[in-house]
């Protein structure tokens, strides 16, 4: 099957093996903890009344039967011929916080529930024919209706996000929540703080098929100096293979009152004198600015409603009081979750074809990939404002939705801007990012010492020697390609001059490709919709109405 589009990047689905293991357990309590005591949504889904698929649903589920205005379990269902027979018997106590499931709404319930919800068949009937005692039968042409129930991952998700977001400290408990539901990404990237290994980052995020294969530049910000070693830790917890080309410490040595921050490129730069926006004003003129002015997890969310594929955007405002000809546009963002369930009810739409097409793709030119995520607003969007318009700076790739990361974008002002308010306007797909704070340093950059050094050590999982594939850039790669791998890596720490501090960056290159195993046909006519530029975005603002939708029906009648 030819590819209906080319997705340049990688969104994360299921936490399966482990969570965050050793560093993030704690996280992964709260999150069950969450789950536990909360609500999850679920749905009716009608089932195609055919022999075949009540025969199958009669070997495993409770079937309900509803009759009228009364409801009933029908005990020992069995099909013969074109009828379904059985014992007609009241219902069980325990089933009845699940009798009345809605195909308008989204019936909500404990976490506890879900192997009981998900069980459950729900048969309406006109008619049925008794028989001895409470033997029944229902001829399938008495069924108006069969549903059965599944998990609302897209409303569940969406109403955590939003209850995490309105108390504040969601974030921790956000990611152990999606890792339940949805996880499935790049790798992850522990540094060692002095005690324990500690989740710092998604390494190489985007970088899906091996045409895609880039370089990143992670802020190790947490790594500390353990015996004079720095010590680090790549792992595949998901169900995906991995491909990793290199990892290399790069350590920055400078002074103590300087912040060092490695651009898209792997280009040192410093910050001295960041500056906050004097406003940041979103598309629909709403005033942002105390959202940005600091890392405090108030985030904006560019989630503000516009007609068809439009990008959410803000625009921020920088004064230039020494008229410098050139800045350094400094933003501390993540991806967001609902990108990160997004993707994974997009690939859905690929049925039992995904592995077939998701093989294709390994010979579609990296260009084409990277226009693809640019066409549908996937990257953050950065431009500046000139007399003729706005002028595009950079655009900056997926970072992951698990950990926020320091970006810095180097620019130069248009002529005749030097002396005036400077207007960057930052855009991305409807909810796509998460922007925490924004600053502008107009100082030129200081000098910087930087060094750079492959492992000493590189075990895997069963203690092989990996630091060949991992010392340079070539064709050899470390290959994890199932969960529970992971490779522990060591490097030399070597102590800055007095007066200066020392800031680590991981530097990989790889790419990574899902494992999948959807069923069912794939969905042509949307498939193919998505090579309309715009089409992700209008994707995320149908689902999130519909989930509204699902929300305001179901505290209705809760």
């Amino acid at each position: 099957m030819a590819p209906p589009f080319t997705p340049a990047f990688a969104i994360v689905r299921l936490f399966r093996q482990r969570l965050v293991a050793t560093t993030l357990s704690w996280l992964s309590l709260i999150a069950h903890l969450f789950l536990v005591s909360g609500c999850n949504y679920y749905r009716t889904k009608p089932e195609e009344i055919t022999p075949t698929a009540v025969t199958q649903l009669a070997e495993s589920k409770v079937f309900l039967v509803h009759q009228g205005t009364s409801i009933w379990q029908l005990n020992n269902p069995q099909l013969n011929g074109e009828v379904l027979t059985g014992q007609k018997a009241n219902l069980n106590p325990g089933l009845a916080p699940y009798v009345v499931p809605t195909a308008l709404a989204s019936p909500r319930y404990k976490s506890r529930d879900k192997e009981q919800v998900l069980n459950l068949v729900h048969v309406y009937i006109t008619d049925l024919q008794a028989g001895e005692g409470e033997q029944v039968s229902i001829p399938l042409t008495a069924m108006n209706r069969i549903d059965i129930v599944e998990a609302n991952t897209g409303k569940t998700v969406l109403s955590h996000v939003l209850g995490a977001v309105g108390i504040g400290a969601g974030i921790f408990t956000l990611i152990g929540v999606i890792a339940l539901l949805t996880k499935s990404s790049c790798p992850f990237v522990y540094a060692h703080n002095g005690q324990s290994y500690q989740f710092v980052g998604e390494a190489y995020s985007g970088a899906i098929f091996a045409p895609a294969e880039r370089d990143d530049y992670m802020p190790l910000t947490s790594i500390k100096d353990t015996g004079g070693q720095f010590k680090i830790k790549i792992t595949n917890e998901l169900r995906e293979r991995q491909y990793t080309n290199v990892a290399e410490l790069w350590v920055a040595h400078h002074p103590k009152n300087v912040q060092v921050l490695l651009d898209k490129i792997g280009n040192v730069h410093t910050i001295t004198q960041p500056q906050a926006p004097a406003k940041a004003v979103s598309m629909r003129g709403v005033n942002y600015t105390t959202q940005l002015v600091a890392t405090d997890h108030n985030v904006f969310l560019f989630n503000e409603t516009a007609p068809g594929a439009t990008q959410n955007s803000v625009v921020l405002s920088f004064n230039n009081p020494t008229e410098a000809k050139t800045g350094k546009l400094v933003l501390h963002a993540q991806n967001s979750l609902w990108l990160d369930y997004l993707y994974g009810e997009f690939t859905k739409k690929f049925g039992s074809a995904f592995n077939e097409w998701a093989h294709t793709q390994k010979d579609v030119p990296a260009e084409k990939l990277h226009q693809w995520s640019l066409d549908q607003g996937i990257p953050l969007k950065i431009s500046v404002k000139t007399a003729n318009g706005w002028q595009l700076i950079d655009n900056i790739t997926t970072v992951g939705p698990l950990a926020s990361r320091d970006l810095v974008i180097p620019f130069k002002l248009p002529a005749g801007l030097n002396s005036h308010p400077l207007q960057v306007k930052i855009e991305t797909g409807f909810m796509f990012w998460e922007l925490d704070y924004a600053a502008v340093d107009f100082t030129p950059n200081q000098p910087v010492r930087l060094e750079k050094s492959p492992p000493i050590t590189a075990r895997d999982e069963i203690g092989r020697d990996q630091r060949e594939a991992l010392s340079k850039v070539d064709d050899d790669y470390l290959r994890q390609l199932q969960p529970g791998t992971e490779v522990t890596l060591t490097y030399r720490a070597t102590q800055p001059a007095a007066g200066q501090r020392s800031t680590a960056f991981l530097h990989t290159r790889g790419y990574y490709e899902h494992i999948r195993q959807y069923e069912g046909m794939p969905n042509l006519p949307q498939l193919y919709a998505f090579r309309r530029p715009g089409r992700f975005i209008e994707f995320s603002k149908e689902k999130y109405q519909e989930s509204q939708q699902e929300m305001n029906l179901a505290s209705v009648n809760p």
